[in-house]
């Protein structure tokens, strides 16, 4: 996404924290002692099974075990319209202090290219909990073995390879308009719902090869089902992708996309909920349930930010993400 395109994208904005994120009581101080008095509402903005889903549910199993909440958390999972339902849901409940939503960078850019009524900048950032990798991968059975044979099938004959995706706008659909513009090929794009829709298409022999994070094929790569062809991160991953070459191995230095993983709550959130929400994240991602259970085995990059240094890292990011997008053809 800038001329290199290291695109900490993912997955999921903006120019505000947003609006009402610092929303303070009258004598101007964030009230110290707030806490949940009811069940949490966590939305996911995809269906269940994909990266997005697991971030919501590891953070309200760890928040509720430790008692960093004194309420526990329903998973609601909303994926119409890549995520736009979800968005339009949560920006209705303006200023309740018991509604978060699992934002990734893909879905905050998918707000602006999708164009819909509810931008990610019109929610409140709480903060970042991870960063995440992007890999591209083929069932077992597949003809194309590599990145090179790819290419070949769909240089011979081109739209003829099927790449699926999670969602329209988002990271994975990115990091396929990079593969297209950096290879100078024309593959064909098919949005799913969810990384679980995607990979059942996978497995189903509907799709040539999906775009999945590394906790989302793990499982399937172990059980000798999927294989990966290769990584768009910036470095070789470990694990069960210790032998999958990076796009820049390859020879594809500007092919490189990370998502960023963050919560979100409605518009105007009362400061002192935003700020009890900012202190159990933070309490989350140091367990070493966090650590070892969920950013170790799903092989994420650690990373925490308040809802401050949230909204100054969106802030800044956002004019490369449609940048990028701009240029790739898929906004105006």
């Amino acid at each position: 996404m800038k001329k290199i395109f290291s695109l900490v994208i993912t997955a999921v904005l903006t120019t505000s924290i947003l609006g009402g994120c610092t929303t303070k009581p009258a004598n101007g101080e964030a009230k110290k002692d707030w806490t949940p008095e009811k069940e949490i509402e966590f939305v996911v903005p995809s269906s269940a099974g994909g990266g997005s889903d697991l971030n919501a549910r590891t953070i309200s199993d760890l928040a509720f075990k430790n008692k960093f909440s004194p309420k526990n958390f329903m998973i609601v999972n909303q994926g119409g319209g890549s995520g736009a339902v979800a968005f339009t849901n949560v920006n209705a409940k303006k200023g309740n202090p018991n509604t978060l939503m699992v934002l990734h960078s893909g879905q905050v850019m998918g707000s602006y290219v999708n164009n819909w009524d509810v931008k990610a900048e019109m929610l409140t950032y709480i903060g970042v909990v991870a960063f995440d990798d992007l890999t591209l991968c083929v069932k077992k059975e597949s003809k194309f073995t590599d990145i090179k044979s790819l290419l070949a099938a769909v240089k011979e004959k081109p739209e003829s390879v099927k790449i699926g995706g999670s969602q329209r706008g988002n990271s994975d659909h990115l990091s396929f308009e990079l593969l297209n513009k950096n290879t100078n090929s024309k593959f064909t794009y098919v949005q799913f719902n969810s990384s679980g829709d995607a990979m059942s298409a996978l497995l189903g022999g509907h799709v040539d090869a999906a775009i999945f994070n590394p906790s989302e094929v793990m499982g399937q790569i172990q059980a000798g089902k999927v294989i990966p062809l290769a990584a768009f991160s910036s470095e070789r991953l470990t694990g069960v992708f210790k032998d999958t070459p990076t796009f820049k191995e390859l020879g594809y230095k500007d092919i490189e996309v990370r998502e960023v993983r963050a919560i979100a709550g409605p518009p105007s959130m009362p400061a002192e909920a935003v700020k009890f929400y900012e202190d159990m994240l933070k309490k989350v991602t140091e367990t070493d349930d966090w650590k070892k259970n969920y950013i170790e085995k799903n092989l994420l990059t650690p990373k925490y930010m308040n809802a401050a240094d949230t909204k100054k890292f969106f802030t800044e990011q956002i004019e490369l993400y449609k940048k990028v997008f701009t240029e790739v053809g898929v906004m105006k």
